[in-house]
């Protein structure tokens, strides 16, 4: 999901079998790049893997180089195919690198115990952002070594948004400019108080204050199961502008122990929690089992704490979804990971735009309000748009281009976000 977890991004599914004996890219040329990296960067010893990372077609040296990250969740576009144009509508005057997630098909690393099963301490230990920020570097390093001087640009969504602060908070000092759309901080998560976690208790409240009551009450009586009826709620608001009607209906039916409109949406596909659950060791395979992760690097002060009172579809959806990790931290047989300090980003000169959303119901958009008090030279934008980012499309491609080309405070990027292509949520 873009990300915080899980906001799945249809995949082709392809068989285990393909995806066990392509471990290497069959390309290697100045585009296509298999590099042998650490198994572990905090270990040596355990050796190396091949790790796969691309070029766009228009790269040259001397243009600006972005590189796109993202997280264990996320997926973009068709390995290799990069595109400048297609994946973000970057200019074509910049360079795109796009680095394949480790654990991944052609960034492949062996999670199996030997009877097949999945080895999770070896899954939190090798596919987690600590290790993801080192091979962002390693990749860094390999495509400069002959222009060491070099400095990049990073652009980011949702979940590898937080990777991209990872990698700023560490290595900082190799980055110009930093495009962090809708990306979450677990710090400032909690110190806000976990807005995100009240969304849909929000919502339901605004619609009808005895919406929410009613749903507890649906939830207590076992009508339906209970996470594939908030996984149904959660989907529900990444696709339906204003859901309010929707909600009454499923649950006030519910309510009445009539599951017609429940079953109507259930059928939909996406929102049939079970039916995605069955995908899940299918979707693991195709994703890279570190897509359990996400949750903990995100958002891992809530996840790991007590339930809330209210009802909360990340708690209890993702938490299952991500349960053989959370088990671990809990049982103590891990240490949880720890997000880097927000005072380590006032220790570096990076250029920081953050673009969040006023009716973003996954990151809010509190966190670039915050992040700014850290950073040196920041500039925040809040659009009047949600998660996904989908209702001024035609704006944010500026946006980008703008501050990449000519960064914070430039006239060019003023521009840009005053065009009326672009709704800029403004407090009144």
């Amino acid at each position: 999901m873009h990300n915080k977890i899980l906001i799945l991004i249809p995949v082709i599914l392809i068989s285990w079998t393909v995806f066990s004996q392509q471990h290497r890219y069959h390309t290697e040329d100045f585009f296509h790049h298999n590099l042998s990296v650490p198994i572990n960067h905090f270990n040596a010893d355990e050796g190396t893997f091949s790790l796969y990372y691309e070029l766009s077609t228009n790269f040259r040296f001397d243009q600006p180089t972005i590189f796109f990250l993202i997280d264990q969740q996320q997926s973009y576009g068709e390995i290799g195919k990069i595109d400048v144009s297609n994946w973000a509508q970057f200019d074509s005057t910049m360079n795109l690198v796009f680095i394949e997630i480790r654990g991944r098909q052609y960034s492949y690393i062996d999670v199996n115990n030997t009877d097949g099963s999945i080895d999770w301490e070896k899954v939190y230990r090798l596919l987690s952002s600590k290790q993801i920020i080192e091979d962002i570097e390693c990749v860094r390093r390999d495509l400069f070594k002959d222009h060491p001087e070099s400095k990049v640009y990073i652009f980011a969504r949702s979940g590898g948004g937080y990777i991209a602060q990872e990698y700023l908070a560490k290595y900082g000092n190799n980055i110009q400019r930093a495009y962090l759309q809708c990306a979450p901080n677990p710090i400032i998560m909690k110190q806000i108080g976990y807005p995100e976690s009240k969304s849909l208790v929000n919502s339901l409240n605004a619609a009808d204050p005895d919406l929410h009551p009613a749903l507890k009450a649906v939830v207590k009586k076992n009508i339906v199961p209970e996470l594939n009826l908030l996984w149904m709620l959660y989907r529900i608001r990444f696709s339906v502008e204003k859901p309010d009607s929707i909600y009454k209906k499923i649950i006030y039916d519910l309510a009445n122990n009539d599951t017609t409109s429940y079953q109507q949406y259930l059928k939909k596909g996406s929102y049939d929690y079970s039916k995605m659950k069955s995908m899940q060791t299918t979707m693991w395979k195709q994703m890279g089992y570190g897509i359990v992760m996400s949750p903990l690097q995100c958002d891992g002060y809530y996840m790991l704490g007590d339930p809330p009172e209210y009802i909360d579809p990340i708690y209890s959806c993702l938490g299952d979804l991500s349960a053989p990790v959370i088990q671990l931290v809990r049982q103590k047989k891990v240490q949880p990971s720890q997000p880097p300090p927000l005072e380590q980003f006032s220790k570096i000169n990076t250029e920081v735009f953050y673009q969040g959303g006023y009716f973003d119901h996954m990151t809010p958009y509190q966190v670039g309000v915050e992040l700014g008090k850290y950073f040196k030279h920041f500039e925040l934008f809040i659009a009047e748009d949600d998660h996904m980012m989908l209702r001024n499309k035609e704006c944010y491609p500026n946006l980008r281009n703008a501050f990449f080309k000519y960064g914070i405070g430039s006239s060019e990027l003023q521009k840009a976000r005053g065009s009326i292509k672009c709704a800029e949520w403004k407090s009144q």
